[in-house]
């Protein structure tokens, strides 16, 4: 008796599987075409043939992925046979369906958003609390966040600059436009141009500061280890500095902006830890980190804001009263310390307390 094979029907794009109920009887004498006068045929997949209705819309799932900052290029919702939606992925060849009870799901239908460790504003939440609660090493008495940050060290500010420009880029590139606004908005052009002037200017007093000796009755200077005669220090080291910021004052876009810094960075020499920071950059610093700890107390710790008059906002106006804020103070970024110490204020976040449970969660 000759053997009978499965019958299976296969998408012919991407060879996803149909289910075929195993005790119906189902009709596959006909052909599915443009004109076949058939309207929409939505066949169950074989992944998922889950009865119950998504709660949540598949659309609304990934675009809540994609505020988060998760790549959605390789998913797509779809529709069922019994009318739910469920969101699926075709990575790497790979077609699968999500499961809808995934937490990850769940977080998205509760709060809004997704908690992921890894995102970029939950790590500078856990920063800006290190910088607000930090104290004296002699005398353990609490030091202002200018002083925090100052412990960095000056190099610091040009390894994070470098860093936050690459990121900007690689958001451009995937046209992450929403989150490429909002980092952006204090790590720019003009930042950048006003660490590099200050550089030079610090540079000059540092090197002016240094022993002149002579050479056979011509005078020279000893910079990190290379010999430059004083007359040539407009034309070697300086000039070419001058230079560079002009590459940096005239970039056309993100990614000649990044390379510009990452050129002139090469250029500079390594100061010594104590200088002082770029005034320009802490002040990016404060408002930068300032605004990414409030979206991330709004998002996934229900603080929300307290109007000018009063009100105690909701989840969405609050978030969007955050963003009114950040656009007012984009040029005097050490305002949003204020509104961030309001925020802890308004909603009775203890810093101390949160990050003693933050450290218990992680043991």
């Amino acid at each position: 008796m000759k053997k009978l094979n499965k019958t299976k029907v296969a998408c012919p794009k991407c060879g996803a599987e149909f289910a075929i109920p195993e005790h119906e009887t189902v009709a596959i004498g006909i052909v599915i075409g443009k004109d076949s006068n058939l309207g929409t045929v939505h066949p169950p997949l074989a992944e998922n043939q889950s009865k119950s209705k998504a709660s949540t819309k598949a659309q609304e799932r990934i675009e809540a992925l994609r505020a988060a900052g998760v790549d959605v290029s390789h998913l797509f919702a779809i529709l069922g046979a019994n009318g739910g939606e469920c969101v699926a992925s075709n990575e790497n060849g790979e077609f699968k369906v999500l499961n809808e009870n995934d937490p990850i799901f769940d977080a998205i239908k509760t709060k809004g958003t997704i908690p992921n460790r890894k995102l970029f504003r939950r790590w500078v939440l856990a920063q800006m609390f290190r910088h607000m609660s930090n104290k004296s090493w002699k005398t353990q008495k609490p030091i202002s966040v200018t002083q925090s940050i100052h412990r960095l060290g000056y190099e610091y500010q040009w390894k994070m600059v470098i860093n936050e420009l690459y990121a900007q880029m690689k958001m451009m590139e995937g046209k992450d436009m929403n989150n490429f606004v909002d980092r952006s908005r204090w790590f720019n052009s003009a930042v950048v141009n006003a660490m590099a002037n200050d550089y030079i200017d610090k540079l000059k007093v540092r090197i002016d500061n240094l022993a002149t000796y002579k050479c056979k009755g011509i005078p020279y200077k000893r910079i990190c280890k290379n010999n430059f005669f004083v007359d040539d220090l407009q034309a070697k080291i300086y000039r070419p500095l001058y230079f560079a910021t002009y590459a940096i004052r005239n970039a056309k876009n993100i990614k000649e902006l990044y390379e510009a810094t990452v050129k002139f960075n090469e250029m500079r020499y390594h100061m010594a830890w104590e200088t002082p920071q770029c005034k320009e950059w802490l002040d990016a610093y404060k408002g930068s980190g300032s605004f990414f700890a409030m979206q991330n107390l709004i998002r996934f710790h229900g603080c929300k804001m307290v109007s000018d008059n009063g009100v105690r906002l909701t989840k969405d106006e609050s978030y969007r009263a955050l963003i009114i804020k950040a656009q007012e103070y984009q040029s005097e970024g050490w305002r949003m310390l204020g509104v961030l110490k309001k925020l802890l204020f308004d909603n009775n976040i203890d810093i101390s307390a949160k990050m003693a449970e933050w450290r218990k969660n992680k043991k």
